[in-house]
């Protein structure tokens, strides 16, 4: 009976290229292979081999934060829940449309003059107390809107310093208090690995990993041994609380895991250091299939209906405003007839709806394609048909350390880059010579590094041609590592 292996991820699955090319390397190896990740309205297709299992998380203890945030000194008026704030606004807004019907009524039903004044005058009344109403729930709800904002992105002194002083009480647990999220995901994967009994548990990102843990530690209490393997991730917190969570519970569980992979050996140094574990991470880049003759498929540029001469950069993966996409918009009026393409996971993103409208501003708006995300085993011949692939990040820490996914993706697409001055990335790029490097958020160097690009494209497509790269930045080289780990865990006698 094969080995079962259980990949296990904090996502919605579809936009996920890690979790499919694990599963699907652990499937090709012989491993019964689960990828479990979040449930979606519409999934698309699992890897081949690969028995998917879409979990609905309830997120109800993070909700509970947001839905009855404190409104503490600073917002003494504010609502103390979401039940309470969208009665209060619901009753408002009906006693403004029985007011407006009584008006109404005033002004058509004939009634004796007397009685007419007195039914006016006490309308008259009803309207003070309305507007009296009013300006009281709206005082009361603009401080539970800034409340649950606060809740929401958090980041001022006073929510700083409560996030110091419970690390400071408690340790390693501090994770329970400043993320609940963690204990949402363990509600609900839970007991999905609890049923499952698999051998390995692959833990995908932070999130992951003390559910995994206590999985293995429930299990090897009724006799049955789960190997769990920690796959890292160099990603920034959102907020000083975010970055605390991160990093009380990585150090509560990442010296438990029993083998830990990651992205970059720079990363790989640091999680050995940070977490005194026993060896060094296994170094796994996330580089998609090196395929030779890829099949002729429709692309990026069909998608646009554009012709073969009109120039086209691509972008591929969120658009959070450190992704530098304002830079592309903003350097569109000054490269005339070049068209850029975002392919997004979520189209109605609020920031890719802002750098829209920023478009619009411009005149450049019909330039702009937003187009959704394909598989992840499509993503370099889709994108093939593009000109330049661009990754215009700015430069925060977690971005020095490794080469992003859509990196080596642009790679395998062939397309020369332009990429921002960050370490990781621009070393890579000089090293190569397959792109230019520009100053981040800097628009007039990017126009420049994309004008030199355009100049003479076939030089930087020849880059690839050059060395062995491809080769290596290929998951076929990349997963070796990583099966040769699941071997040593789980040895060729372990199964039932």
């Amino acid at each position: 009976m094969a080995q079962r292996v259980a990949v296990l991820a904090d996502s919605t699955l579809d936009g996920d290229s890690r979790a499919h090319r694990v599963a699907a390397a652990a499937a090709g190896a012989g491993y019964d292979v689960t990828l479990i990740g979040r449930a979606v309205p519409d999934p698309g297709p699992a890897p081949p081999g690969v028995r998917v299992l879409r979990v609905s998380v309830a997120e109800t203890l993070h909700r509970h934060r947001l839905r009855r945030p404190r409104p503490g000194v600073r917002r003494p008026l504010a609502y103390r829940g979401a039940d309470s704030y969208e009665y209060r606004n619901a009753r408002l807004t009906a006693q403004a449309a029985l007011i407006a019907t009584r008006s109404a009524e005033l002004d058509v039903v004939h009634r004796p003059l007397p009685l007419k004044a007195a039914a006016r005058i006490g309308h008259g009344g009803a309207h003070l107390v309305q507007a009296v109403r009013r300006a009281w729930t709206a005082v009361r709800s603009a401080q539970y809107r800034a409340a649950v904002r606060s809740r929401t992105a958090p980041g001022g002194l006073l929510d700083n310093a409560v996030v110091t002083l419970t690390r400071g009480l408690r340790g390693s647990e501090a994770w329970r208090r400043l993320d609940p999220l963690l204990l949402d995901l363990e509600i609900a994967y839970g007991p999905v690995l609890d049923e499952l009994r698999p051998h390995l548990i692959h833990a995908l990102g932070h999130r992951t990993l003390g559910t995994a843990v206590r999985a293995a530690y429930r299990a090897e209490g009724a006799g049955h041994r789960i190997e769990v393997v920690w796959d890292a991730f160099a990603r920034r917190a959102a907020s000083h609380r975010g970055t605390a969570a991160r990093d009380a519970h990585e150090r509560a569980y990442a010296p438990l895991a029993d083998g830990v992979v990651t992205v970059a050996d720079a990363y790989a140094d640091q999680l050995r250091k940070r977490h005194t574990l026993s060896a060094t991470p296994t170094v796994v880049l996330n580089a998609p299939p090196h395929d030779p003759c890829p099949a002729p498929t429709p692309g990026v540029r069909e998608a646009c209906r554009l012709a073969p001469e009109i120039p086209l950069l691509v972008h591929s993966g969120a658009v959070a405003p450190s992704r530098g996409l304002l830079t592309v918009i903003e350097a569109l009026p000054k490269l005339y007839d070049l068209h850029a393409a975002f392919v997004v996971p979520d189209p109605a993103d609020p920031h890719l709806l802002d750098l829209m409208d920023r478009a619009a501003e411009l005149g450049v708006a019909r330039r702009l394609h937003v187009l959704p995300y394909v598989r992840p085993a499509d993503i370099p011949a889709f994108l093939s048909s593009a000109d330049i692939g661009v990754l215009p990040v700015h430069h925060l820490p977690h971005r020095q350390l490794a080469l992003p996914t859509r990196y080596f993706e642009y790679a395998h697409a062939r397309l020369p880059v332009v990429v921002s001055d960050v370490r990781a990335m621009s070393a890579a790029t000089l090293e190569l010579g397959n792109g230019e490097v520009f100053r981040s958020r800097s628009t007039p160097d990017f126009v420049r590094a994309v004008g030199a690009v355009l100049t003479n494209p076939r030089r930087y497509r020849k880059a690839y041609d050059r060395t062995d790269t491809l080769r290596v930045w290929s998951w076929q080289t990349q997963a070796a590592p990583l099966l040769d780990l699941y071997g040593r865990l789980l040895g060729p006698g372990r199964s039932g």
